[in-house]
C-alpha cells in the first residue's frame, strides 16, 4: 500500500463567492452566520487609502458593531502576532473579517486558532495540530491575487528568534467563507500583481504534477495555469482592466485550491529558507526557483509536463517521447523576466555556508515529500548553485 497522506483526495471546507461587488455583502454574510461582534482585521496604507471601506459600509448597513485592528503592515512575525494577541481581546469577538493580502489573511486564521483553543501560535506549527474548527468565524476579502489564503489551509509565520519561517496547516483552518471581489485589487502596484501572481502560477504548476494530485484538483490546477500565465504581464501593464484582474482573482483562488488539497513541490519547500535568507518576497523566490525545478522534475512526470507548457501556450519543437518542450523552460523565464520576477542568488548576499541551510530545511519541508521527483540532498545542493 502507498502512504496514506498521499492517497488523492479532495476538500474545499470554504463557501466562495466571487463578483465585482462581494465586497459589500460582507455585513450580510456575517448575519447569516450569526455574527454579531466582528473584529476587521487589515493594514494602515489599506484603510488610509478607502480600500477597506466597502466592507466597512457593509458591516454598518447590516447594524453590527465591529473595531479595527490595522497592526499587519508587512508580513507576519511571530512578535507582531504576539502583539496583537496582547493588545486585542479577542473575547469580544464571534468573527473576524480580513481585507488585505496574504498575511493578513494569514494572521486572521492563526487569530481564530488562539481564541478558540489558547496556547501560543507555536504550539499549533506543523500538519494537523489545530483540534477542530475554531468557534471564531472568519471571512475574507484579498486585494491582492495570489497567495491563496482566502481559501486554504494554512498559516505562515517567520519566526525571528530561531531565523526561519513557520506553516501552522490544517483544514480545519480554512476560512468559514471566501469573498473574492476583483474592485479590491484594483490598487495593486505592478510590482505585487507580478509576485502575487507568480505565488498563484506556481501553486497551479506544482499541484498539478504534484505526487498527491487527483483528477479534481487536476480540473482546477490547469485551468488557473491557463488563467494565470495568460494574464499576468498584461495585468502588470494595466491594473485598471478589471477584466484581467478578474482572471488573475479566479485563477489564485483556483490555484490554492488545488494546492492546498494535492500540496505543492520543491519551489514552496525552498522559498522558505530563501526568502529567509535573503528578504526577498515569497512570490519573487518561487518564481526564480520554478524554471529550475521544473526541468528537475520532468523525468518523474511525464506527459504533464508537455500539458504544463500547452496551458501556458508555451510551445517548443522537441515534446516527443512525452517529455516537457524543451524551449518552454526558457520561454517561462523570459516571461518571468517580462514582469519582473527574476534575479540570481549571487546578486542577493549568496554565500556557499548558506547552501546546507537551504538543502536542510527544503528536506524538512512538509511541502517536500509530494514533490514528483523524490530529492537528494546532492539534487537540492545542485538546483540552489543554478539559482546563483
Amino acid at each position: 500500500m502507498g502512504d496514506p497522506a498521499l492517497v488523492p483526495s479532495f476538500d474545499f471546507p470554504t463557501v466562495w463567492r466571487h463578483g465585482r461587488g462581494q465586497a459589500g455583502q460582507a455585513g450580510a454574510v456575517l448575519r447569516g452566520l450569526g455574527c454579531r461582534a466582528p473584529l476587521v482585521l487589515t493594514d494602515k496604507l489599506l484603510l488610509s487609502l478607502g480600500v477597506v471601506e466597502p466592507v466597512l459600509a457593509s458591516l454598518r448597513g447590516a447594524g453590527l458593531e465591529y473595531a479595527v485592528c490595522d497592526a499587519v503592515d508587512y508580513e507576519p512575525t511571530v512578535a507582531l502576532f504576539d502583539s496583537i494577541i496582547r493588545d486585542v481581546d479577542l473575547k469580544r469577538f464571534d468573527s473576524i473579517v480580513a481585507v488585505g493580502g496574504g498575511s493578513v489573511l494569514d494572521v486572521s486564521k492563526g487569530l481564530a486558532v488562539i481564541a478558540s483553543f489558547g496556547g501560543h501560535i507555536r504550539d499549533y506549527a506543523g500538519v494537523d495540530k489545530v483540534p477542530a474548527v475554531p468557534s471564531m468565524k472568519i471571512v475574507t476579502v484579498p486585494t491582492t491575487s495570489g497567495t491563496g489564503s482566502e481559501i486554504s489551509d494554512g498559516v505562515v509565520l517567520i519566526d525571528e528568534e530561531r531565523h526561519t519561517k513557520f506553516l501552522v496547516i490544517s483544514h480545519r483552518i480554512c476560512p468559514t467563507v471566501a469573498l473574492t471581489d476583483p474592485l479590491m485589487t484594483v490598487s495593486m502596484p505592478p510590482k505585487v500583481t507580478a509576485a502575487s501572481g507568480t505565488d498563484a502560477l506556481v501553486h497551479a504548476t506544482e499541484s498539478y504534477i504534484s505526487k498527491g494530485a487527483s483528477p479534481a484538483s487536476e480540473m482546477f490546477s490547469r485551468r488557473a495555469i491557463e488563467l494565470l500565465s495568460r494574464n499576468i504581464a498584461a495585468a502588470c501593464a494595466d491594473g485598471s482592466d478589471l477584466d484581467l484582474r478578474e482572471k488573475m482573482q479566479i485563477g489564485a483562488t483556483m490555484a490554492m485550491t488545488a494546492g492546498m488539497n494535492s500540496k505543492l513541490g520543491l519551489c514552496h519547500a525552498m522559498a522558505m529558507p530563501l526568502c529567509a535568507l535573503y528578504h526577498m518576497p515569497h512570490g519573487q523566490a518561487v518564481g526564480m526557483c520554478l524554471p529550475v525545478v521544473l526541468e528537475y522534475n520532468a523525468p518523474a512526470v511525464g506527459e504533464k509536463m508537455a500539458a504544463v507548457f500547452r496551458a501556458m501556450g508555451l510551445t517548443g519543437d522537441d515534446s516527443a517521447g512525452g517529455g516537457a518542450p524543451g524551449e518552454g523552460y526558457a520561454q517561462l523565464q523570459d516571461l518571468l523576466v517580462r514582469i519582473g520576477i527574476a534575479g540570481r542568488l549571487r546578486d542577493m548576499g549568496f554565500q556557499e555556508s548558506h547552501v546546507p541551510i537551504i538543502v536542510r530545511e527544503t528536506m524538512d519541508s512538509a511541502q517536500r515529500p509530494t514533490n514528483p521527483r523524490d530529492p537528494s540532498e546532492e539534487d537540492i545542493a545542485g538546483i540552489v548553485r543554478r539559482l546563483v
